[in-house]
């Protein structure tokens, strides 16, 4: 085994030769001790995956899935990486196949990437065992069970889980759903390298907006610097994307890591990293976030399809000086039922917008809720009477 090196997936890293000997009990064990996490929303490890796909399938059909869908259109990692570096994504699917035991994999792209389409099928050359296939486009088409559904033909619409894709997902088989980032790191790691960088897309009021890898840890004030500074007085940071929370600018100290992240109210999502200044008022935020969400759910569970359109409906209500102190509580316990009963992530991760804001920014909700007015100044009227229900405090 080659001593610990560095590697970067942008950065033209060299593509290691196919073992197709390789011992797929000591693969899983070495990927395992290298720490490597999934690069998606969920930083799940990647050897548990792939212990429990191929226990599972023991000798069944498995499958693998490469999520390179990016559902957040202003974070293009995958597209980004697959533009720069396919061989990599396909190379690190190969041996997934071969470490899982499948024999069929699909590479799973947004409809509009045709950049990382073209760049995919040059890479693939021909093959028939990876397949492309294309998302319906929207927010939930790359949902990890919700895609699942798209490649048998169904509505992006999330499942239940258990049982997990691991054991039952593309039609009903052991299936190793990862996103393509994740999946360009396992060649590297086999190899010997330190998976340490993390692909993200820095946007907002910075001067050099895009896609940049930085090492796991780097501040947050570290990354905006790196993507030219900020162009405006800095108000807050949005992690995670649509359903990432929006930290404070005294936050810039935050490490980009799965547990800090965690720790401060949101995750690493999308991968997306957004500048915002002081001109935004984060209630009006907040509800244009909602309203985005609301638009996009899948609609299959009540928590979500009910929670963020009334969650969106009180903002609306708020940013329209309608508010009252009740509505506050109110929002935290609409956010604990759709982090708790949701089916999938996209409504799990969703009430960190409120919950960050309302922790993070509590001068914008009580300057429209007792002072009436919006604090930048940037609030109209989006409705004109508030709407209640039987159980709202």
């Amino acid at each position: 085994m080659p001593a610990s090196t560095q590697a970067r997936l942008l950065d033209g890293a060299r593509v290691p030769a196919l073992d197709r000997g390789l011992d797929a009990d000591a693969a899983i064990a070495r990927v395992a001790a290298s720490g490597l996490r999934g690069r998606g929303a969920a930083g799940f490890a990647l050897g548990e995956k792939l212990r429990a796909v191929r226990a599972n399938a023991a000798g069944r059909d498995a499958y693998v899935v490469a999520n390179a869908y990016d559902a957040d259109p202003d974070s293009p990692l995958a597209r980004t990486l697959l533009e720069r570096h396919a061989d990599l994504v396909v190379r690190g699917i190969e041996i997934a196949m071969l470490i899982t035991g499948a024999t069929h994999a699909f590479l799973y792209l947004h409809p509009e990437a045709a950049g990382a389409r073209a760049a995919a099928e040059s890479a693939l050359g021909g093959r028939d065992d990876i397949e492309i296939a294309l998302g319906p486009g929207g927010f939930m088409g790359g949902e990890e069970s919700a895609l699942l559904n798209v490649l048998e033909s169904k509505r992006a619409m999330a499942r239940q889980r258990p049982p997990y894709p691991a054991l039952a997902g593309y039609l009903m088989r052991p299936t190793l759903v990862s996103s393509a980032e994740t999946l360009a790191w396992l060649p590297l790691v086999l190899d010997g390298a330190k998976p340490e960088t993390k692909l993200v897309s820095v946007t907002g009021a910075v001067a050099k907006p895009g896609v940049y890898e930085v090492e796991l840890g780097t501040a947050l004030g570290v990354i905006l610097d790196r993507a030219g500074g900020v162009t405006a007085e800095l108000k807050g940071i949005q992690v995670g994307g649509p359903t990432g929370g929006i930290l404070s600018a005294r936050r810039r100290g935050t490490p980009f890591d799965y547990d800090d992240l965690k720790a401060a109210g949101t995750h690493m999502g999308s991968g997306q990293i957004r500048a915002i200044g002081t001109d935004v008022c984060m209630v009006r935020e907040a509800g244009r976030l909602f309203a985005y969400l609301a638009k996009e759910s899948c609609a299959i569970c009540v928590p979500c399809r009910v929670g963020t359109k009334r969650v969106a409906g009180i903002l609306e209500g708020v940013s329209s000086s309608l508010g009252r102190d009740t509505d506050l509580p109110w929002l935290d316990e609409l956010g604990d039922h759709m982090a708790q009963f949701s089916l999938c992530g996209f409504g799990i991760t969703a009430p960190s917008i409120v919950r960050t804001t309302m922790k993070e920014f509590p001068e914008d909700y009580r300057s429209h809720i007792t002072d009436r007015t919006c604090p930048t100044g940037t609030c109209t009227t989006l409705r004109a009477r508030r709407y209640e229900t039987m159980v709202q405090p």
